[in-house]
């Protein structure tokens, strides 16, 4: 189960939506579970990691992924080049992703584009690595080609995905 927590408002037909592209990328059911308050003493733009560390415990069973969903900017990633934007992270491996939807203007508009981030920050979560295909919601963030795709992951991480869930179920 993915279970989306969101700490701002949003439209809840666009909430409804993007679970329901999460539930058919991933095959496996997608909620919202309500809505709470950042944690407070951070400022914007958001340290995503210290965002997921003390974001708000949500009942779910161990095999069950949290996307904690925001409006507001999360900091740059530091890289040797320089700095990256960073629209969300996840725990490799782990229960807990991020998204922002501070680059888009209105979710119910760009839900597509907030599925596709969406679907690589749990693609993560399920042990996913970045992708070489341009089409798939693995393919890396940072190219600017990557807002352009649809919310879809190719036929290798989606067989990937698939077997993580099915062995995480077993």
């Amino acid at each position: 189960m993915i279970r989306v927590v969101t700490l701002d408002d949003y439209d809840p037909k666009a909430l409804q939506t993007l679970c329901k592209l999460l539930y058919q990328a991933f095959g496996v059911g997608s909620e919202h579970s309500g809505q709470h308050p950042p944690p407070a003493g951070l400022v914007e733009p958001f340290d995503g990691h210290k965002l997921m560390e003390q974001a708000p415990a949500v009942r779910a069973f161990t095999d069950d992924k949290v996307l904690y969903l925001t409006n507001r900017k999360l900091a740059p990633r530091k890289l040797v080049s320089g700095e990256a934007p960073t629209y969300g992270l996840a725990t490799y491996g782990g229960q807990r992703a991020l998204v922002s939807t501070a680059h888009v203007k209105n979710l119910t508009d760009n839900v597509k584009t907030v599925a596709r981030f969406a679907m690589q920050e749990l693609g993560h979560t399920w042990g996913l690595h970045h992708c070489l295909d341009v089409r798939c919601a693995m393919y890396p963030q940072w190219v600017p080609v990557y807002l352009q795709g649809e919310p879809s992951f190719c036929v290798f991480c989606r067989e990937q995905s698939e077997n993580t869930i099915r062995m995480a179920k077993s």
